[in-house]
């Protein structure tokens, strides 16, 4: 028997806050390369965060 794969995990959220973080970090210290490391590396790290989540909720 073949079992159906899991669903995908949506990452919108966790991009969507990284973005504004960024985006305000990077307008209150007028840096924008900062800005836009911090909400790249911020998406990522909550991206993780959510997909080990998900995973430890699915298995049990």
């Amino acid at each position: 028997m073949s079992t159906t794969p899991p669903t995908p995990v949506s990452h919108t959220a966790e991009m969507v806050i990284a973005t504004v973080i960024g985006v305000g970090i990077g307008l209150f210290r007028d840096n924008f390369l900062l800005g836009a490391g911090i909400g790249i590396a911020l998406g990522v790290l909550l991206s993780i965060a959510k997909t080990l989540y998900v995973d430890r909720k699915r298995r049990g």
